[in-house]
């Protein structure tokens, strides 16, 4: 029985998600980890897409979570990690009692770097000087292999993935001309198109290889 709680259906299903729902951490500035609470979440109902079905979920939060749009989660079992796309309350009766959420798995984490001036190199050549602008910055990032696959309907927020777009939280700062350099060990990529509006706390890049 829920006591002392003015939202007592909220309060109710958030001790539902506590007793059947999964935990997780929430990720900030790409080191700092603090736990998140609990939330319930459904696969897709495009299982037929092989992509979709393993990078898209459909997740619940309770009424009180401090987790927004933007930011990076890790479920603690399975420490696979998302970011929120979106986060929408429901409401019964004029109160918040859950939030619904789309998560895109991360797929990806690296540095984000940036051009500050120029550099002597061995060969007494002048190169660009890159700073770091965020480690651990994790993402979602798309390559030619999933090809179809990526179509998807409107109530996953219109995607049009595209090959090679990289898609980071807004707060990492993101910049036309950055450099990304997965931790893989893939070569580095550069930011040639940046899609800023297409979701409130994400943003979108169109990636090349970088040969600067």
């Amino acid at each position: 029985m829920t006591v002392n709680c003015d939202n007592l259906l909220g309060c109710d299903i958030k001790e539902l998600y506590e007793d059947i729902g999964v935990a997780f951490t929430m990720i900030i500035g790409g080191n700092v980890e603090i736990p998140g609470g609990y939330m319930q979440y459904n696969l897709n109902r495009q299982v037929t897409k092989p992509f979709i079905r393993e990078f898209f979920l459909e997740a619940f939060l309770p009424y009180d979570t401090t987790v927004a749009a933007g930011e990076v989660l890790r479920f603690d079992v399975t420490s696979d990690t998302y970011m929120v796309m979106n986060k929408t309350p429901q409401t019964f009766e004029n109160e918040i009692i859950q939030y619904h959420a789309v998560l895109y798995k991360c797929n990806v984490s690296g540095e984000l770097q940036r051009v500050s001036g120029e550099t002597w190199d061995t060969n007494y050549q002048m190169n660009p000087a890159w700073l770091p602008v965020r480690t651990n910055a994790y993402g979602l990032m798309t390559e030619a292999l999933y090809g179809h696959d990526l179509e998807t309907d409107e109530e996953l927020g219109q995607l049009g993935l595209e090959n090679h777009e990289l898609y980071l939280p807004k707060e990492v700062g993101m910049r036309l001309l950055d450099r990304y350099i997965p931790y893989s060990g893939e070569f580095p990529y550069k930011v040639e198109t940046l899609k800023t509006r297409r979701f409130p706390a994400v943003y979108v890049a169109e990636l090349a290889k970088d040969t600067r």
